[in-house]
């Protein structure tokens, strides 16, 4: 087997890797109106956070009826699969982000939203997330200032 050839299958199976790793992020938001989250995936196990509904979270792994979550700050824990929705929900990351009527940093601003604030998650438009407060009113923040994209 020739070089080229050596070089050309693990430089394929580099992007494929990647690729996998990219497409494997998944954020899922609290279903319920308040949450509980365990250090194991067990009831029996500490409880470790209580999470209200809306709450995005990032999945790391399934097993069985329990899903291993990490939140916005870094804090792994287990919550029930029943407990997460597929609604999609992103949240303010940054002290104050300002939604704009179309993706670009000259468009008019139509809403502001403190940190914490979370917002259902409508698109990706480049680096910028199509978001609706529960007002309804519809923007575009910057996705370095968001949670859960």
């Amino acid at each position: 087997m020739s070089m080229r050839l050596v070089y050309s299958s693990m430089l394929g199976a580099g992007v494929l890797f990647f690729c996998a790793v990219a497409q494997a992020i998944e954020f899922k938001s609290v279903a319920d109106e308040i949450a509980v989250l365990y250090d194991a995936p067990s009831k029996q196990s500490t409880k470790r956070l209580i999470l209200t509904r809306g709450y995005p979270v990032e999945v790391i792994i399934t097993s069985g009826n329990w899903v291993r979550v990490r939140d916005d700050v870094g804090t792994f824990a287990w919550i029930e699969v029943e407990r997460l929705g597929a609604k999609r929900t992103v949240m303010v990351s940054e002290a104050v982000a300002e939604a704009r009527d179309s993706p670009g940093g000259s468009a008019p601003v139509v809403f502001k939203a403190e940190k914490g604030v979370v917002l259902d998650f409508l698109e990706v438009s480049g680096g910028w997330a199509k978001v609706r407060h529960r007002s309804g009113i519809v923007g575009f923040i910057r996705l370095r200032d968001l949670w859960g994209v």
